[in-house]
């Protein structure tokens, strides 16, 4: 539901119960950590800018919790370097949508295919697939959207055959299928559009934009669809992702 503080204290509760029963390094923390990250990640678009260095930080602590340490006698089967991988996958891609110590392209595209990797080898039908569509957002935010439309279609194919509505349903908010996915940039943005994304970026709803701008709601719900337009974007956390890594927000 975008609720951050509940899912860290869901998180906090579970590995507590946990480690009282299997010690510090029980096998299932790196899986955990990597859910609770995930979904903080998700919902970091619509937190206010200010608000970020907090939920970062959170973050940052369950990273660095769920992160086995490398001298440990008994090494990692395929499922815990799996979820291993996707810890740190999802570390960086919560930095890369608060604009916060934000990584490189190449090392979030790197960070994703080696979790779809893993996920291949393990193997997991249905966390492959979100690892496809993770990595397809990061590759289309890139420009890469012929890439980003191959893994979207193979994570549809597999979310339709497991019947995982919440996967089908998350692909169609991206407007992930070949039509939609083959739009592109069209333009720069005005400097009113850049002024509205940054709002968008930092959460604001386009009635809000238009108290804040004095402006009505329907003019903003115009210039937004422009700024979905000439982004590639196919809805506003993308179009805020994008737009920071291509310096239009700060």
């Amino acid at each position: 539901r975008g609720d951050i503080d509940a899912a860290i204290e869901a998180y906090d509760a579970g590995v507590a119960a946990l480690t009282t029963g299997w010690g510090k390094w029980f096998g299932a923390h790196a899986r955990l950590s990597a859910i609770a990250v995930g979904a903080i990640g998700s919902a970091l678009p619509a937190v206010p800018v200010g608000a970020r260095p907090r939920v970062m930080a959170q973050v940052d602590r369950i990273v660095e919790a769920g992160t086995r340490p490398v001298e440990t006698e008994q090494p990692w089967g395929l499922e815990g370097q799996a979820w291993s991988a996707r810890l740190r996958a999802e570390g960086l891609r919560a930095h890369w949508l608060a604009g916060i110590s934000v990584p490189e392209q190449a090392e979030l595209v790197e960070a994703w295919r080696a979790t779809v990797a893993a996920f291949e080898a393990f193997p997991h039908v249905h966390e492959l697939a979100w690892s496809r569509v993770r990595l397809a957002e990061i590759l289309r935010a890139g420009g890469d959207t012929a890439g980003a439309r191959e893994l979207a279609d193979q994570a549809r194919e597999a979310a339709k055959r497991l019947g995982a509505r919440p996967l089908l349903d998350h692909l169609l908010t991206l407007g992930s299928t070949p039509q939609r996915s083959a739009a592109g940039p069209s333009g720069e943005l005005t400097a009113r559009e850049r002024e509205i994304l940054a709002l968008v970026a930092a959460g604001r709803s386009n009635g809000e934009i238009g108290k804040q701008l004095f402006i009505s709601t329907k003019t903003v719900s115009v210039h937004v669809s422009n700024i979905l337009a000439k982004l590639g974007a196919s809805g506003r956390t993308e179009a805020a992702a994008i737009g920071r890594r291509r310096g239009l927000v700060e």
